[in-house]
């Protein structure tokens, strides 16, 4: 029996805005090579878990995989997926971005950073929380369900692309944080360090 493609769970912001950059051709083998992963896929039972691959692992590994197939070189396939996942992210990073607005942005981030931190959840990432003040907020990531899984897929390259996506994010977030990241596991480091400084007091 055929699957209906319709009743799989598609990302919300990589399949709408992969359309438009790479055409109705390559964005069908992209959706079919998705649906066939997520088909096969070992679908874990934490709900957090299931959405990180449905909304950012399996797409980007589904267009990752035509990439290489296609005979691009593993440089060239990063290349080519930071540009569309630069692209793809470009309204999420506009948000933060109208959020760093906020003069008070940094004491809301403080304010509320534990609480969504729970999107990483402890059966994917062993999160070890440092410090949380008005200074700055640390903490570090000893595991990541994101390298993790694409190592078992035989990508693990690919998981610095979504590192990247973080640096997008939050450096370019608002002149009161400072993103101050390191390290990642992805790029050959034992743990990823996570650093938000309020910028105000490390002028002083």
């Amino acid at each position: 029996m055929k699957t209906n493609i319709k009743s799989i769970p598609l990302s919300k912001k990589f399949f709408p805005g992969l359309l438009p950059l790479v055409g109705q051709k390559q964005y069908e083998l992209v959706l079919a090579r998705y649906s066939d992963l997520y088909l096969k896929c070992d679908m874990p039972e934490n709900a957090m878990l299931k959405h990180h691959l449905v909304q950012g692992i399996l797409p980007g590994l589904a267009y990752y995989q035509l990439l290489r197939e296609e005979g691009k070189s593993q440089e060239a396939a990063l290349e080519k997926i930071d540009q569309i996942f630069e692209a793809v992210f470009e309204d999420h990073m506009k948000e933060f971005q109208r959020l760093g607005r906020l003069p008070f942005v940094y004491t809301l981030l403080r304010a509320v950073i534990k609480t969504a931190m729970r999107e990483y959840p402890a059966e994917g990432w062993e999160m070890i929380w440092q410090q949380v003040d008005g200074n700055a907020i640390r903490f570090r990531m000893n595991t990541c369900f994101y390298y993790n899984t694409l190592s078992a897929y035989g990508a693990p390259e690919l998981t610095a692309a979504y590192c990247r996506v973080d640096d997008l994010i939050y450096g370019n977030m608002s002149s009161q944080v400072l993103w101050q990241r390191t390290q990642t596991i992805a790029r050959g480091a034992e743990y990823c360090d996570f650093c938000f400084a309020n910028a105000r007091k490390a002028a002083k």
